[in-house]
């Protein structure tokens, strides 16, 4: 069985050339943005090829886009070159193995990310330390809700030949209760694009609104 980075790399360029932005795409970035500010310093987990970290570039001050595949990886920097954006970066680099400081981000996004990681408790926690005070997380994931078990299965199958990354989708409660244990205040869950049977998740680390 390949590492997740292995797997990623494998259909990077596959997987990059079949991203598809919605027809509510930029109202979310905007709204997201909203929430951040736009002197804000933003930390994109999951960025992949760095479709949402360069399109929210141009929304904040700063952005720095992280993704366990070195080839996404590749893949972002170039898109930021070509597109003459200057205000973002990117790290290769699952969440455990960063070394940011202590509250250093104004707010963090993670996109389609937190039904791949090994430990969503841990991951929570490292994003609440490295958020700071007054921060907020946004988060889209599916939900057991709308990730069946026949879908369960042929993800399943997948997996056995290689074919798709381990996940783990759990209900939307218990999503809220791993942010809670994390320290966040849940302000806001709802379901922004239905045929992404996906759920976004606002939460803000408690604290002062004034930048640190």
């Amino acid at each position: 069985m390949p590492t997740p980075a292995a797997f990623w790399d494998k259909v990077a360029d596959k997987y990059d050339a079949n991203t598809v932005k919605g027809p509510n795409y930029a109202a979310r970035l905007d709204r997201a943005a909203q929430w951040f500010g736009p002197d804000a310093r933003l930390l994109d987990l999951g960025c992949a090829g760095g479709h949402i970290t360069l399109d929210l570039a141009p929304r904040v001050g700063r952005v720095h886009g992280v993704d366990i595949s070195p080839k996404l990886i590749d893949i972002a920097r170039k898109r930021a070159q070509d597109l003459g954006v200057t205000n973002a970066e990117f790290t290769c680099g699952a969440v455990d193995e960063l070394a940011f400081e202590p509250a250093s981000f104004d707010g963090v996004t993670a996109y389609s990310l937190l039904h791949l990681v090994p430990d969503v408790p841990e991951t929570l926690r490292w994003i609440f330390a490295v958020l700071r005070p007054g921060g907020r997380l946004v988060i889209e994931a599916p939900c057991r809700e709308e990730l069946h078990a026949l879908w369960r299965a042929v993800i399943a199958v997948m997996r056995a030949v290689g074919k798709a990354p381990a996940v783990k989708a759990y209900p939307q409660a218990e999503y809220e209760a791993m942010l809670r244990d994390a320290g966040f205040e849940v302000e806001e869950v709802r379901i922004d694009n239905p045929k992404s049977m996906a759920r976004r998740f606002l939460a803000r680390k408690p604290g002062s609104d004034a930048p640190a």
